[in-house]
């Protein structure tokens, strides 16, 4: 007993509080805050201490696994880096003492990539400096809606409604905003435009012109072109090319530059959801042999199943 006060007076002659004492158990540590059947929220305060910011100038990388679905946070720490697996809490970060030039490589190994567009995945994300209990930390704070958005996805790409019944999760509208206004449009029946009309409604989103006009041009200091040749999802891209805005914002190469990238990211997509029956009719058409590499790993999968 003795000691542990001893240790404890010693600590606080060096400039630890009480409180940082007993946070071994909440700094470094993910936690839940949220968890539903569609919904999963998750936070993290990470001592600053020898934390390093990346290129980004942000002290963290998000990561995606190939095959799995788990996100991962990568922290670079002195001449460790940190990878936690935000969604699996229990699991103990993997840690890597490598160069930055083989960093990527050995991320692979494990399944990791980097992930490009969070939204597009269904990930609302909050960080920032912070004082936790008198610490200075960094918060990350983690929203994946992603099974969610992919519900949603299915009802608005089928045009069925009904898929959403039991549906009581609220999806933020800057996640999902944009396939709605893509599939709005390409409604040719009346029938579909009301089942859209019933989606948007769940998601308090209008659909009326006016509404369309003033969501298409992003708020953003970038000119359009800018936005949308680098930055804009497929859906966001597609649904500004639709519109009369579009032809007075950009010049003609612009215009076709923009086209040319919707195709890409139509194809992209394509790659990377198709099914094996759309796959091959696309292939049959097109010849290109990305496609058919993805045939025959979707053959192979397919095999080995069986």
């Amino acid at each position: 007993m003795k000691k542990a006060l001893l240790f404890i007076l010693l600590l606080l002659f060096h400039g630890c509080s009480i409180n940082q004492l007993f946070l071994t158990d909440e700094i470094d540590k993910v936690t839940t805050v949220r968890q539903s059947r569609f919904v999963k929220h998750n936070r993290a305060y990470f001592s600053r201490e020898n934390l390093r910011l990346f290129a980004n100038k942000k002290p963290y990388l998000l990561l995606i696994h190939q095959k799995r679905h788990d996100l991962g946070v990568l922290l670079h720490r002195g001449n460790t880096y940190e990878l936690y697996r935000f969604f699996s809490p229990s699991k103990a970060p993997l840690r890597f003492k490598t160069s930055r030039y083989r960093l990527f490589g050995k991320l692979a190994q494990y399944g990791y990539i980097p992930l490009k567009d969070p939204k597009e995945k269904g990930y609302v994300i909050h960080s920032g400096l912070r004082r936790y209990k008198g610490v200075k930390t960094y918060l990350i704070d983690i929203t994946d809606y992603s099974k969610l958005k992919t519900r949603y996805e299915d009802a608005i790409r089928s045009y069925q409604s009904n898929i959403l019944s039991d549906i009581h999760d609220n999806l933020p509208k800057q996640l999902i905003e944009p396939y709605l206004r893509y599939y709005s449009q390409r409604a040719d029946t009346e029938e579909k435009k009301e089942e859209i009309q019933h989606i948007a409604k769940k998601l308090q989103i209008a659909l009326d012109r006016e509404q369309t006009a003033s969501t298409v041009v992003p708020v953003t200091n970038q000119t359009p072109y800018h936005y949308y040749r680098y930055r804009a999802s497929m859906y966001e891209l597609g649904n500004y090319l639709n519109t009369p805005q579009s032809r007075i914002d950009l010049t003609p190469a612009q215009y076709t530059i923009l086209q040319h990238r919707l195709e890409t990211l139509q194809q992209e997509k394509l790659l990377q959801e198709g099914s094996l029956e759309t796959l091959i009719a696309t292939y049959e058409t097109n010849h290109d042999p990305r496609f058919k590499r993805r045939i025959m790993e979707l053959l192979k999968a397919q095999n080995a199943t069986q």
